[in-house]
């Protein structure tokens, strides 16, 4: 029987963001995505059980140029409504699912009680989020997925630092 914490100790580590497939789960039909077609973003896991998610678009139509942090009372609004729209970031403890068969290649992580987001609603919540984890050529491949309202989105991350 494999300890959780080794489980936790093999998953550990930060991920760069490859790609999110959204698509309907009663017919297969895939729907654009959030981010679009070549999306940025890291993942991190930490071995105290930590865990920070940040995505965002790289489609030059949903990134405006002409606006920085901090925000200016001249800058566009509808500036700052794409970049809230095609971006997302979460941070909070997580664990692994006790009730679900979980090992170092597949199972499922609880994200929460998540403690900041950039959507205010995911405060508190907890969300599953399923696992699947591959090697090829050396490289680590972790895809995580959910299924809500229908939808299945399956996110795929490569490990750029092991934890």
């Amino acid at each position: 029987m494999v300890k959780i914490a080794d489980i936790v100790n093999a998953l550990t580590g930060t991920y760069s963001l490859l790609n999110n497939t959204v698509f309907y789960v009663d017919n297969g039909t895939q729907i654009p995505s959030t981010w679009g077609n070549s999306p940025s973003g890291l993942l991190t896991y930490t071995k105290y059980g930590y865990m920070s998610a940040v995505m965002a678009a790289t489609v030059s139509s949903w990134r405006p140029t002409d606006i920085r942090w901090p925000p200016k009372e001249t800058d566009r609004a509808y500036a700052w409504e794409l970049v809230g729209r095609h971006s997302l970031s979460y941070a909070g403890p997580f664990a692994l699912n006790s009730s679900v068969a979980n090992t170092k290649t597949q199972g499922q992580f609880l994200h929460g009680p998540i403690m900041t987001a950039s959507v205010p609603a995911m405060v508190n919540e907890t969300q599953a989020r399923n696992y699947h984890v591959t090697e090829q050529g050396g490289e680590v491949y972790l895809n995580v997925w959910l299924t809500s309202q229908g939808l299945r989105s399956e996110i795929w991350w490569k490990r750029v630092v092991k934890g």
